[in-house]
């Protein structure tokens, strides 16, 4: 493994352990105050306000989730799955059936780790990319019981297959119901067997840490000997060279984020 597979996994994990201890001061300064509004990104508007998440995650042995702030939850969440729903071809009575079903999934113990995904969250904005992924994986299984999936490639049996095949869990993510998604660490955890250690090495360094340009990397030897360029090549055509295996390597994790 290359000395860059290692640098893009610490990276990567570095990434996602900050954004998590992140979020946790934000949970527990909100907990503190008792407001949920608290450091909510004032330019984020696709929903009118934040829910009591502490309040949505309490759990009653006997009646499971049943405090009122779930009563706000549908009007929240119901105009973002419908939108998303419509560009798959869902509307009306179906889309309404669909959007039932993932409100319900939310508080539904999974098979594989006895968990409600609603426990999921640590704040309340990531509760919003986590019920479209639900949205996402209900859309598939309605159009599969209406056939219109039948025979295609990496179909699964339920929506317990989608969300907890273990082996195969890329395949049934849906990148455009998570406006989330296109972080770094994520593409890198979905995209990784795709793309060759080399174009992890020139995506990584011209786009995540921007060390150096493509001006700049034909003129770095070694790294051109990587990218099977010779030294006697001219400028223009180590330029060119680097440019399509750019454009390459970006076509890779395109296909793979929308299969």
């Amino acid at each position: 493994m290359s000395s860059f597979t290692n640098e893009a996994d610490f990276t990567a994990r570095a990434l996602e352990e900050a954004g998590q201890a992140t979020r946790e001061l934000v949970a527990q300064k909100r907990r503190k105050d008792a407001d949920p509004q608290l450091h909510h990104d004032p330019e984020d508007r696709r929903y009118d306000r934040n829910l009591d998440l502490d309040r949505l995650q309490r759990c009653d042995e006997a009646r499971g989730f049943q405090d009122r702030e779930w009563n706000h939850l549908p009007s929240l969440l119901k105009p973002l799955a419908l939108r998303t729903l419509q560009r798959k071809g869902i509307s009306g009575h179906d889309a309404e059936e669909v959007f039932n079903d993932s409100l319900m999934e939310l508080a539904r113990e999974r098979k594989g780790d006895q968990r409600a995904p609603i426990l999921d969250p640590t704040v309340f904005e990531e509760l919003i990319p986590l019920h479209m992924r639900i949205v996402g994986f209900r859309a598939i299984d309605w159009q599969r019981k209406r056939g219109t999936l039948k025979n295609r490639p990496n179909e699964g049996a339920s929506i317990d297959a989608l969300t907890e095949d273990e082996d195969r869990p890329v395949q049934f993510r849906d990148p455009s119901a998570d406006p989330d998604n296109p972080t770094f660490e994520n593409i890198y955890a979905e995209c990784r067997e795709a793309l060759s250690p080399t174009e992890w090495e020139l995506i990584y360094t011209v786009y995540v840490a921007q060390t150096a340009t493509i001006q700049e990397l034909i003129g770095d030897a070694s790294f051109c000997a990587r990218h099977g360029l010779k030294s006697k090549a001219s400028a223009s055509t180590k330029r060119r060279v680097l440019n399509e295996q750019l454009q390459a390597a970006l076509e890779k994790i395109r296909k793979t984020l929308i299969n």
